[in-house]
């Protein structure tokens, strides 16, 4: 996130009691160190799992509407649903939100993907920024709705399906070799006095997550 878009979203978060993430945000970009998978998945091949989420759920795109009731539970994505074009939500039988994400082509490299140190091919897309409310936690919403997303790309002609996610979240790890990604890089962030370095390693073919080893 660029400080611009934490200056647009500071007030809102603290508002929604979140003082303490903000601290944490500005703890991190004084000094810090963070490592990421990047992750990949091949879209010209069959996916070897089939998630099912234990709830009937269907994908659609971020509506006007659904800003301001995303904005109460995560106003740090609030910069995000009004920058990036292609979120998608996975709602239930009423309506509610379940899980977003970004699904992020090579014409939107100068956003995010850029900021992330990395930069599409017209063959790529990029699922980026999930989250899962509270509520729906558990149920195995992430995977089903990542698989979607891939599938979704696949559709608008892309070869390869990318996502970034910390090494130390198992969790979502798990989630995401559910919807058929694979290890493909590392990913070093160091932020020193405001200012960040990036970099990429590109891993073994056939690597494994550290939870099948």
């Amino acid at each position: 996130m660029k400080w611009t878009d934490l200056t647009e979203t500071i007030p809102n978060m603290i508002a929604n009691g979140q003082a303490t993430t903000v601290l944490k945000l500005g703890v991190e970009r004084v000094y810090s160190n963070r490592v990421d998978h990047l992750l990949r998945r091949d879209l010209y091949l069959p996916c070897s799992y089939n998630p099912e989420p234990r709830i009937p759920i269907r994908i659609r795109q971020l509506r006007a509407g659904d800003i301001a009731r995303i904005a109460e539970h995560i106003p740090e994505r609030l910069a995000g649903m009004k920058e990036l074009r292609t979120c998608y939500l996975a709602v239930n039988q009423q309506d509610e939100i379940c899980y977003m994400q970004w699904l992020i082509d090579s014409s939107q490299n100068h956003l995010r993907p850029r900021r992330m140190g990395l930069v599409l091919r017209p063959d790529e897309m990029l699922l980026e920024w999930a989250y899962t409310f509270e509520k729906f936690r558990g149920l195995g919403i992430m995977s089903y709705a990542m698989a979607e997303l891939a599938a979704m790309a696949g559709k608008l002609g892309a070869r390869w399906a990318l996502t970034i996610v910390e090494q130390s979240n198992v969790a979502s790890l798990k989630g995401c070799r559910n919807a058929g990604f694979r290890p493909y890089k590392l990913r070093e962030e160091r932020w020193r006095a405001m200012r960040t370095v990036q970099t990429y390693t590109l891993l073994p073919e056939n690597s494994k997550y550290s939870f099948e080893t």
